[in-house]
C-alpha cells in the first residue's frame, strides 16, 4: 500500500513537472506568433505579419459606439511589404494558456497613442494561430509646450 502512495506521489509530481515546461514551450510558440504580428508590422514585412493569423478568423473594434468586424484575411491583405520600419515600440505583456486555446495581450506603443489588443490564438494543425483580435486605441496625454 505504501508503494502504491509513493507511485502515485512520484507520478504526480513529475506530471506537474513535465506540463510545466509544455506550458512554457506553449507560451514561447504564442510568443513567437504574436511577435509575427508585431514584427511583420513593425518592419513592413507583410509575409511575416500573416504567418501569425488563421485566415478564417476576425477583428472586432469600436467605432463611434458601432462594432466594427473585419475579417482577418481582409486585415492581412490591408499589410503593405514596404519593408519601411514603423517608429513605435511592442510589448507581449501577458500570455494566458488554456489547453490549446489561450489568449495575449500586447501593447503598441506610437509617438501620440497606443494600441492595446488583445489576441485570441487556438493551436491548430499548423501551431498556434491568432484567430481573433479586438484593440482599443489609446490617445496619450498632450502635453504642454
Amino acid at each position: 500500500m505504501r508503494i502504491n502512495f509513493f507511485l502515485l506521489a512520484a507520478g504526480l509530481f513529475f506530471s506537474q513537472l513535465s506540463f510545466g515546461q509544455t506550458l512554457e514551450e506553449e507560451k514561447a510558440a504564442i510568443r513567437t506568433v504574436c511577435n509575427y504580428y508585431l514584427d511583420g508590422g513593425t518592419n513592413g514585412d507583410s509575409v511575416m505579419f500573416s504567418k501569425a493569423f488563421f485566415p478564417g478568423g476576425q477583428m472586432q473594434y469600436m467605432r463611434r459606439d458601432t462594432v466594427i468586424v473585419v475579417s482577418l484575411k481582409d486585415f492581412m491583405a490591408r499589410m503593405p511589404n514596404t519593408g519601411k520600419k514603423t517608429d513605435r515600440t511592442t510589448k507581449i505583456e501577458s500570455v494566458e494558456v488554456y489547453g490549446n486555446a489561450a489568449v495575449a495581450k500586447l501593447t503598441i506603443e506610437y509617438p501620440t497613442f497606443f494600441f492595446h489588443d488583445i489576441m485570441s490564438l487556438l493551436k491548430t494543425k499548423e501551431g498556434w494561430k491568432i484567430v481573433g483580435k479586438i484593440f482599443y486605441r489609446q490617445d496619450k496625454p498632450k502635453t504642454s509646450q
